[in-house]
């Protein structure tokens, strides 16, 4: 497979509509974290949106080498965006809704 037929193929995979945003809240790094699970939707667009409202993040949570450092304003783990303040998790949800 060509890279343009690979990249329509994963461009038509991965460009679903935002179904839904799953609404939770985790601990990390003995933090309290608001968290949304986008079903659907483009993750990297979402990761880049991030990035430029947020400032860049150190990545995942866990599985990184080394480690991003604790209570960070937000990260990306485990198909979530992981936030410190309830506002930025609602900017999220304002702008992906």
């Amino acid at each position: 497979m060509n890279s343009v037929a690979f990249q329509r193929l994963w461009n038509d995979l991965h460009a679903r509509p935002v179904e839904d945003l799953k609404l939770t809240e985790g601990t990390a790094y003995g933090c309290q974290y608001y968290c949304v699970e986008p079903i659907g939707g483009v993750w990297l667009e979402m990761e880049a949106w991030c990035i430029n409202a947020f400032d860049s993040t150190q990545g995942s949570i866990w599985g990184e080498n080394p480690p991003p450092e604790p209570a960070q304003r937000w990260y990306m783990n485990n198909r979530k965006f992981w936030f410190r303040d309830d506002a930025d998790r609602l900017m999220f949800v304002m702008k992906w809704r």
